[in-house]
């Protein structure tokens, strides 16, 4: 409801250390791997990340965040290991890079005028061997600890991204949990966890996905939305510890007047797309 419905439509004017770390962690893997799909050497790939990395922790020196710059420091620490892993140079020859944020839609079963959209962080394709041309969408994940069994075998979103390539034409049946430890102390910083799919998976995640898509479309057509609606407010420790509208929530659940908060902390989602958070 905050974030996407006519009404709100905010996101926070800055963000909390584990959404500015996902965020810059993923451009620099954005820029690194765009570099090389384009065809610059490896080298200068890493060159142009980690020069990336350095100007974002240089930001926030110059405001004075001291807590942020150093964990961008880390990052790039991190990601600079990451690239001269062997798992990042045995994926450098196995796949050609077919895409970057590679954008994949098809319309969603049952539902009219109703696409899925999504934006593959790395769609890879088998260079040779018996499964050439196959298309694997890989998702970066920035983790403290990898995550567990149950959370990697119930994941939808790469079984959501191998339906839409499937409904564009590409051959997929598979991705990959990209999974980058932050934690310092890391023993195994990195693992690449494939996700298999069949195709009763996939429908029932994509028809999963079918609903919630037009109940939100419902609702958007709507001036507010609240209980009789049934958005209701799921609190919980899981839910509430990093979600960035807990106050704007709490506030309004007290019955308090939002509006200088939302003035103040908040700003028109700009849905990902917009890295700067310091615009009007």
């Amino acid at each position: 409801m905050y974030a996407h419905h006519p009404s709100y439509n905010l996101e926070p004017r800055t963000l909390g250390t584990a959404l500015t770390r996902g965020l810059i962690g993923h451009e620099a893997l954005e820029i690194y791997y765009s570099a090389i799909m384009k065809g610059r050497l490896e080298e200068d790939a890493r060159e142009a990340s980690q020069g990336f990395i350095i100007k974002k922790a240089l930001a926030e020196i110059r405001t004075g965040d001291a807590e942020k710059a150093k964990m961008i420091s880390f990052l790039g620490t991190r990601l600079k290991e990451y690239f001269e892993s062997e798992q990042n140079k045995n994926l450098l020859k196995r796949y050609n890079i077919l895409g970057v944020e590679m954008l994949v839609t098809a319309p969603l079963p049952g539902c009219e005028d109703i696409e899925f959209a999504g934006r593959i962080d790395l769609a890879l394709e088998e260079a040779s061997g018996p499964n050439k041309r196959e298309v694997f969408p890989w998702d970066h994940k920035f983790t403290y600890n990898f995550w567990p069994e149950n959370a990697i075998a119930m994941n939808a979103q790469i079984s959501n991204y191998v339906w839409a390539l499937r409904e564009m034409g590409y051959r997929s049946r598979s991705g990959v949990l990209n999974m980058v430890r932050y934690r310092e102390d890391a023993k195994d910083k990195f693992l690449q966890e494939p996700i298999e799919t069949n195709s009763t998976m996939r429908d029932n995640f994509i028809q999963n996905h079918a609903e919630a898509a037009r109940t939100i479309v419902e609702l958007k057509q709507k001036d507010k939305v609240g209980l009789k609606d049934g958005v209701t407010r799921s609190t919980s420790k899981f839910n509430c510890e990093y979600c960035p509208f807990v106050m704007l929530c709490m506030t309004e659940n007290k019955g308090l007047d939002s509006t200088l908060m939302v003035k103040a902390s908040f700003r028109p989602n700009s849905y990902g797309y917009d890295s700067e958070l310091d615009v009007a």
